[in-house]
């Protein structure tokens, strides 16, 4: 067992939560039980990751994308009143870090991805209020477009998307998970030859192509999955409870 608030306390200062001015409230977001044993994490707070965490046993759920969110209605009904009155009804608590799980150095999405793809030599990318989300790696030796493909749909996501614009070979590459189409124009000034993402926009396809770098969506979901994995097994190791990730399945 573990006290809930010794492990969010040791979550907000690892991650530095307040460190940079994200969408929403980073951190706990319904308390549920004092004591924790069990904690289940997933990408996205959603009703399914609820259920399978309760079947399970979890006391809390630590989440990328919490439940609440500036952009969004501040009442509660419909899908955001049941999910609540699920949590609290089973005394669950929910825990979420958006920006800064994404951009943590070794725990975060970006990180985890530089070290699944085998990149290296990375320097700080995707500028987004004075701070850096992802990373700019390099493959070691350059690899063709088609060897670099093979690792992403291997280590990331099989139905990975490559709008394929750049040079025959891949050298340098951008790296920032999740919705980072805004990093497209950073990733050309920066002489990247690729840049790997989440989700893709219309615009970006003839930026790419009128620019000549590699474009990759590698899903959304599915480049955000390793940052949060990463994280359980931290706090696991910390506190010496049972971590479970439960992988909710999200095509987008």
């Amino acid at each position: 067992m573990a006290d809930l608030h010794e492990i969010t306390s040791y979550l907000d200062e690892y991650l530095e939560a307040k460190s940079i001015n994200d969408y929403g409230p980073q951190g706990l977001q319904v308390e549920g039980g004092a004591e924790v044993k069990k904690i289940a994490t997933g990408v996205s707070a959603c009703m399914e990751l609820f259920q399978l965490a309760c079947e399970w046993g979890a006391g809390a759920i630590l989440v990328h994308h919490g439940m609440f969110w500036d952009s969004e209605p501040r009442v509660v009904k419909g899908s955001l009143k049941e999910r609540l009155k699920f949590l609290l009804e089973n005394r669950i608590s929910l825990i979420g870090y958006h920006l800064p799980l994404d951009r943590h150095p070794e725990v975060g999405n970006n990180i985890q991805l530089v070290k699944r793809l085998g990149l290296g030599g990375e320097e700080p990318f995707g500028l987004y209020k004075g701070k850096t989300i992802g990373y700019l790696a390099r493959t070691g030796k350059t690899q063709s477009v088609a060897e670099f493909m093979d690792t992403v749909k291997r280590e990331i996501n099989r139905d990975a998307r490559i709008h394929a614009f750049g040079p025959g070979s891949i050298g340098r590459v951008a790296i920032c998970s999740g919705g980072g189409q805004d990093t497209l124009r950073e990733a050309i000034a920066r002489k990247a030859d690729a840049l790997l993402t989440g989700e893709e926009s219309e615009w970006v396809y003839h930026l790419a192509r009128e620019e000549g770098i590699h474009y990759i969506a590698a899903g959304h979901h599915a480049t955000e999955r390793f940052g949060v994995m990463a994280l359980g097994d931290a706090v696991a190791k910390k506190f010496g409870v049972e971590v479970k990730f439960i992988d909710v399945f999200n095509p987008i």
